[in-house]
């Protein structure tokens, strides 16, 4: 699992962690919850087969590093073992659902 130098997971040991199905994964130690959660707007997103953390964060916020927001927006749920169909905190972003009218009349 490679961190970004600007993910505020950099620095933290990487270990292996065996989901549910006995698959290892890379992981990081558990950060705390941060409470600034609380104030955001959140989406709620129903997971489909093909999707995982990585894929969302690149879906919601056009970039796969910034997986830990939403990692950290479910923090009672160990991404890996996300099933189909399982509803997920998105937190919002001032991006999601913006339109720009560029186009002058």
């Amino acid at each position: 699992m490679a961190l970004s130098p600007s993910s505020r997971y950099k620095g933290l040991s990487v270990y292996t962690a065996t989901d549910s199905h006995g698959v290892s994964h890379p992981a990081v130690g558990l950060r705390p919850h941060d409470a600034s959660l609380a104030d955001e707007t959140l989406v709620q997103h129903r997971l489909t087969a093909t999707e995982d953390v990585e894929s969302l964060a690149h879906r919601y916020y056009g970039s796969s590093e910034a997986w830990w927001r939403i990692a950290d927006a479910n923090p009672r749920r160990f991404p890996w073992d996300w099933e189909p169909g399982a509803a997920i905190r998105i937190p919002g972003s001032a991006e999601i659902g913006r339109i720009e009218r560029t186009r002058r009349f």
